[in-house]
C-alpha cells in the first residue's frame, strides 16, 4: 500500500517561472546579451541551476557560465518568492493527503538552501524531507536523493509515487524502480510525461489523491 509521494518542486507543486526567467534576464543585462520572453524558460529549467544557465547563454559566450551562475544565484535568492506561488488546488492536496496519513517529501534540482527557503515559506510544518540540489549526491534523474528521501520517510520504494513535471522527474522514478505520477499543468505538458512513459498522467492536483485512493482501496481489498 502506498504511504508515501515524493514531489519535485518547480512546475509542480509551485509555479515559479517567472522568477527563474527574470533572474536570469537579469544576469543576461548584465553583460550586455539578449533576453528571452518568460515562456521560453519552460524549455531551460529542470536540469538544474548550471544547466538553467548553460541554455540562456549563447554558444559563443559560455566562457561566462561560472561568473553568470554565481550572479544567478545572488540575484534569483534575493527574489524567489517574489511571484511564486503554488498552482491551484495544491494546498488544498497537501492538506487532505496529511490528513490521511500520507508522508510527503520534496525531491529537486534546485540548490538546497533555496528549496527549503521556498518550501517551508509555502508549505511550512509540512514535508518530513526536503532535498534539493547538493554536492553530497548527483542531480536528479539520478536516483540518489529520491532513495536518502525514502530513508529519511522509512518508507520502501513500493510505497510511495514520483510526483513532477517533466521527463527529467519520470526517469528519476524509472531509475529508483517506483510509480510516477506525471502533472501536466507544469513546465512541460501531458505530451512529454506520456512519452516518458508515466505510470499515471493527471490534469488536477485533487486527480492525485483520486488515484491514492483508489489504489488503496483495491489494496485493502484484496487483503479482506
Amino acid at each position: 500500500m502506498k504511504d508515501g509521494c515524493l514531489f519535485d518542486l518547480d512546475g509542480t507543486l509551485v509555479d515559479s517561472l517567472t522568477d527563474l526567467g527574470l533572474s536570469v534576464n537579469e544576469v543576461l543585462k548584465l553583460h550586455h546579451l539578449p533576453t528571452y520572453d518568460i515562456s521560453v524558460y519552460n524549455q531551460f529549467v529542470g536540469n538544474g541551476v548550471k544547466k538553467l544557465m548553460e541554455r540562456a547563454l549563447p554558444d559563443d559566450h559560455q566562457y561566462l557560465l561560472d561568473e553568470c551562475l554565481e550572479e544567478f544565484q545572488e540575484i534569483y535568492e534575493e527574489h524567489c518568492l517574489d511571484h511564486t506561488k503554488p498552482y491551484d488546488g495544491i494546498k488544498e492536496l497537501i492538506d487532505a493527503l496529511k490528513e490521511e496519513g500520507i508522508q510527503l517529501a520534496v525531491v529537486t534540482n534546485k540548490p538546497h538552501h533555496l528549496a527549503i527557503k521556498i518550501v517551508e515559506s509555502l508549505f511550512p510544518n509540512v514535508f518530513t524531507t526536503i532535498l534539493g540540489q547538493q554536492d553530497l549526491y548527483p542531480i536528479k534523474p539520478h536516483p540518489e536523493s529520491t532513495f536518502i528521501a525514502l530513508m529519511s520517510m522509512k518508507l520502501r520504494k513500493e510505497d510511495c509515487y514520483f510526483i513532477g513535471d517533466s521527463n527529467v522527474d519520470i526517469q528519476t522514478g524509472y531509475q529508483a524502480d517506483m510509480d510516477t505520477i506525471g502533472v501536466s499543468w507544469g513546465f512541460r505538458g501531458r505530451e512529454e510525461l506520456e512519452v516518458e512513459g508515466a505510470t499515471y498522467v493527471v490534469d488536477e492536483p485533487h486527480e492525485i489523491k483520486e488515484i491514492i485512493d483508489e489504489n488503496r482501496n483495491k489494496f485493502m481489498s484484496s487483503r479482506n
